[in-house]
């Protein structure tokens, strides 16, 4: 905290904006040019700058802010200062919520400085830093404020180690250690990662950094390096770095103090003591063997303490990613496999991740999304996700999964919720969601009352196996002691409407959970019936005079300042006065006692309720003394009613939020077990089989596709393959022309296996196979990623990596290696790869176009590699290529590069023309954005021309591959009966001699060189 936070404001600097300008500077020094202070003043949190003679602003800020916050700048009335004017721009104190969220997204880091309740003897107030807020440091207290499932701050240190001896080793031999450090700040998890590689200023030197990066996609980053800023600008871009909030410092920087401290071994074991146990530096040996990453987690704690020191309160123990059985995905295939985003595309069917991941909670979908870009080898592991598929996929248990996806919808983010309990930082609303969601968990539970196997495996995180404990009643219990905890403590209808955590319009403390609370509502309660028998007595007066039971004349008045008054109009003011003339003479006192309420006739008077007001304020002693009353009872139970709700949190915290935890645990698995089975019954995928037996990796696909492709692709039906690699085949050279499907083949099969190894089933009729333990992919038109570098050099780098890394159990996925250099070099480099490749037992799938290779000696000898090719034919009848896609033995015909067939296109001119008639005399034929679609499949349009003789209108549906073909779930085969591509809209004519034949020849629709057609 800034030195100036603790000291009175000097004399010289009680001027607002001079503290502001103060701050600003002491904010700059600390966080860079992208900061910005927000300082309160009364009700506004403002921010000042000065504007000279000429019209500049000294300080730009305030033009950033009100660009971004879309607010007004003005002049500060009667404040001028030496420089020029004093302008300010600002907000309400209790919109922080909304405008702190505005700054962040723009990367600015948010210092607010907040008055201190009690005034000084002059009256004035001090301010004092209340919290730093960051991309990766904040978290909103409504738990649906955003649509973000994670809000990770990661910190990269990187250490550049030199050889031990210069003089016999090359100075490109240094070493690069990296270590690094992430906390998602919703959860409270935290992971780190360490990993050394031989140091060379390119892309593939930081593939496992930027593996960790895709994965975690940090909102803040921090780089600790010893590299000047132009070398930290590659590596972000060999990293793919996208945060909002980047912070580079640089650790040569001696008089840089925390970055000593954190490599101090003394430092360490204190930072991590005093946020875990005092032993927890040598109990967990990873923190000494990975020390890198330990002082980047130690320096990442640090800065998130300095924001707010409640977000590092409870942080998880971190996950150290080194010591798993991790599949390995190098050379940015979680990019170029398609499976997560690359940022410019996004929907469903931006990337396999997008598409596959069916969760419907938080939990679930990060936990989906942490699976499929971690895949494993653990084979024990990955057989229990393939039975428990199995067991859902039962018909007698699938009926179940509709009524758990609907519940899955009504339960929030438990895992965020968690921790906005731990920093009370969590509105009642929320508090209320959370209740309901308990409720759904067990309604959940309840479903799947019968299914033993299913309860246990869902509640393995935290139930042995051989505990005797009845999983779905633990679950069962578990969310009635946590539903009971809060309806004892909290009015839950109540806390629905409250998105507040200082200001409560109604109460939602349970009676006994506060004594001085259940008073003071007592007490507000009492002043409020007297106030109301008066009203009504005054009121009935009217009502008996006018004759109208049921109209209000008295009505109650209230403003948040000046609380309850009773109105009355100026016309009928005059009439009450009279009446009340007319009792007190009729009686010999002017006291009134109604429900043991005393009133005195006499005190009561009439005032203007405004100058513009036709309504008049009803004033009397007794009225004034209980609303004065009910002010101060009102301020008194919100701050009651704060207290006790923190106090309620603090309760639950240490009761109950490890239980949460389990219930967080259990909702995270039976989304995910739902989803998985959920995309194996709808897309007919199938269970892998792991053949345990095997000595190296290898997987044989029958009917493979790639999961995207073939719903993005509706005009021809998916064409699968049979592929086997790894087992005596270990490696495939492929042949085919352009667009025949050769990259979709490559990424189809690298897509199976990470689907395979993430425990999910996969698109496939049979799919066997031993876990690969990597995964090196080069697939073209990636190398945007790397601006800088061509391709050449990027596919070099690449190829490096995978001959100094790869082994007999990973797999090598390249599509038209050695494309960025001329044909002499590439046959050559590439001869040279598959001799080595081929040599230690790799699995390898090549796409090429290098027909001269097959005559190579090299490859002639290459005993375990095989050529195979995308099957394409010319149709003499239609005179255009057809693509079959179908995978065969051999190199296949050399005809790529050659235009078998060529359209003939007309003049524009002409075919303007043309249409200008059409339209003229033939109006019916009207344009296909007026066309419906059919019943079969809404991608299909009809009442368009007959896709056979196209001369006919069509009239009616005919499917290619015969619906009596189709088994009970609606497939023919990999694909369903109503896909666009299996229907053809014909006219009658057509359709009738079809069905005259005998046998019905069965067709499908292909793509050729001359458009999509009918085979």
């Amino acid at each position: 905290m800034p030195k100036s936070v603790s000291n009175k404001i000097d004399e010289e600097d009680e001027r607002v904006h001079v503290e502001y300008l103060k701050y600003t500077r002491e904010c700059e020094e600390k966080y860079g040019k992208k900061s910005i202070v927000l300082m309160q003043c009364g009700t506004f949190f403002e921010v000042y700058s000065i504007m000279s003679l000429s019209g500049e602003y000294i300080n730009n800020k305030i033009l950033e802010f009100s660009e971004i916050c879309q607010m007004n700048i003005a002049a500060k009335k009667n404040v001028l200062d030496q420089n020029g004017k004093v302008m300010m721009a600002g907000f309400q104190t209790f919109l922080l919520d909304k405008y702190l969220p505005i700054l962040l997204e723009n990367g600015y880091t948010v210092m607010v400085y907040v008055q201190e309740k009690e005034p000084r003897k002059d009256g004035k107030y001090n301010r004092v830093l209340d919290k730093i807020y960051s991309s990766g440091t904040y978290l909103n207290c409504d738990t649906d404020s955003s649509p973000k499932i994670t809000n990770n701050i990661m910190c990269i240190w990187l250490h550049l180690s030199k050889p031990m001896n210069n003089s016999s080793i090359s100075k490109f031999k240094d070493t690069i250690i990296y270590g690094v450090s992430v906390i998602n700040v919703f959860t409270g998890k935290s992971s780190i990662f360490e990993y050394r590689n031989i140091f060379s200023m390119n892309n593939t030197t930081f593939d496992e950094l930027e593996r960790f990066v895709t994965v975690h996609s940090p909102s803040e980053v921090i780089i600790i390096s010893p590299f000047e800023n132009a070398d930290v600008q590659k590596i972000i871009q060999y990293t793919g770095i996208q945060s909002n909030a980047i912070h580079r410092i640089d650790n040569r920087d001696i008089m840089n103090q925390k970055i000593k401290n954190c490599e101090n071994q003394r430092y360490i074991k204190q930072i991590l003591s005093s946020f875990y146990t005092e032993e927890i530096y040598d109990l967990c040996s990873e923190f000494n063997t990975n020390i890198i990453a330990t002082q980047s987690f130690c320096y990442l704690l640090n800065f998130i303490q300095e924001h707010n020191s409640d977000l590092v309160r409870k942080i998880g123990i971190p996950i150290f990613s080194n010591t798993s059985d991790r599949m390995i995905l190098a050379n940015h295939t979680l990019m170029q496999l398609n499976i997560i985003d690359d940022s410019k595309s996004h929907g469903q069917f931006s990337s396999a991740s997008s598409f596959l991941n069916k969760c419907y909670s938080s939990i679930g979908k990060r936990k989906m999304h942490y699976q499929i870009t971690n895949p494993t080898y653990d084979e024990k592991w990955l057989n229990m996700e393939y039975e428990m598929i199995e067991q859902m996929m039962n018909e007698s248990n699938y009926v179940l999964i509709e009524d758990i996806r609907r519940l899955l919808t009504k339960i929030r983010d438990i895992e965020k919720v968690s921790r906005q309990i731990i920093l009370k930082k969590i509105y009642p609303s929320s508090i209320a969601k959370l209740y309901k969601s308990i409720e759904n968990v067990a309604y959940i539970n309840s479903i799947l009352v019968n299914l033993n196997g299913i309860c246990k495996y869902l509640c393995n995180e935290f139930i042995k196996d051989d505990d005797e404990i009845n999983c779905n009643k633990y679950i069962d219990e578990l969310c009635l002691k946590i539903k009971f905890f809060f309806s004892e403590k909290l009015i839950i209808d109540s806390c629905e409407k409250i998105s507040s955590i200082t200001y409560f319009d109604v109460n939602i403390i349970q009676r006994g959970v506060c004594e001085k609370l259940d008073k003071a509502l007592d007490e507000y309660s009492s002043c409020n019936m007297q106030f109301c028998i008066i009203r009504k007595y005054l009121n009935e007066l009217m009502q008996n005079f006018e004759k109208s039971s049921d109209t209000d004349y008295i009505k109650i008045h209230e403003t948040e300042k000046s609380g309850l008054s009773l109105q009355i109009t100026s016309k009928r003011s005059k009439v009450l006065t009279k009446l009340l003339t007319e009792i007190i003479a009729s009686k010999s006192s002017d006291e009134i006692i109604i429900s043991n309420v005393s009133i005195h006739l006499n005190d009561i008077k009439f005032k203007s309720a405004g100058s513009s007001s036709v309504n008049m304020d009803i004033e009397s002693p007794h009225l004034y003394q209980l609303n004065k009353q009910m002010l101060r009872l009102k301020e008194l139970i919100n701050t009651l009613i704060s207290v006790a709700y923190l106090n309620v949190l603090s309760e639950f915290e240490s009761l109950w939020l490890c239980e949460l935890e389990k219930i967080t645990s259990f909702v995270a698995k039976i989304d995910v077990l739902q989803c998985k089975t959920y995309l194996a019954n709808k897309y007919n995928y199938c269970r892998p089989i792991i053949d345990s037996e095997a000595i190296t990796a290898y997987a044989d696909a029958s009917d493979l596709r790639h999961c995207l492709i073939e719903h993005l692709q509706m005009n021809e039906i998916y064409v699968a393959n049979d592929i086997q690699i790894g087992k005596e085949e270990k490696g495939i050279l492929l042949f085919g022309t352009n667009a025949v499907g050769k990259t979709s083949l490559i990424k189809s099969l690298g897509v199976a296996v990470i689907m395979a190894q993430c425990g999910m089933y996969v698109p496939c009729s049979k799919f066997i196979y031993k876990p690969y333990t990597a995964i090196y992919s080069r697939i073209l038109g990636n190398d945007n990623i790397f601006k800088g570098l061509s391709t050449f050099a990027v596919e070099m780098s690449e190829l490096r990596v995978i001959l100094k890394m790869a082994d007999c159990n990973s797999l090598i996925l390249g599509d038209e290696l050695c494309s960025g250099t001329e044909t002499e070099s590439a046959l050559s480099i590439f001869t040279s790869s598959l001799v080595e490749l081929s040599k230690k037992g790799m699995s390898y799938l090549f796409a090429t176009h290098f027909h001269e290779i097959l005559k190579f000696d090299e490859i002639i000898n290459l005993s375990n590699m095989v050529t195979k090719h995308m099957e394409v034919r010319y149709d003499r009848e239609n005179d255009c290529l057809v693509y079959d896609r179908k995978l065969k033995n051999g190199s296949g015909p050399k005809i790529y590069g050659l235009e078998v067939c060529k359209s003939l296109f007309l003049e524009d001119d002409f075919l303007e023309q043309a249409f200008f008639i059409r339209n003229k005399y033939f109006p019916d034929s009207r344009g296909t954005l007026s066309s419906p679609t059919t019943s079969y499949n809404a991608n299909k349009i009809k009442d368009v021309m007959c896709e056979r003789c196209k001369i006919n209108k069509g009239e009616e549906i005919h499917h290619l591959q015969q619906q009596k073909d189709a088994n009970e779930k609606g497939f023919i085969g990999t694909f369903h009966k109503n896909h666009p591509a299996n229907l053809e809209y014909l006219c009658k004519s057509c359709h009738d001699e079809i069905h005259s034949e005998k046998t019905i020849k069965r067709t499908i629709r292909k793509k050729t060189t001359g458009g999509y057609k009918t085979i």
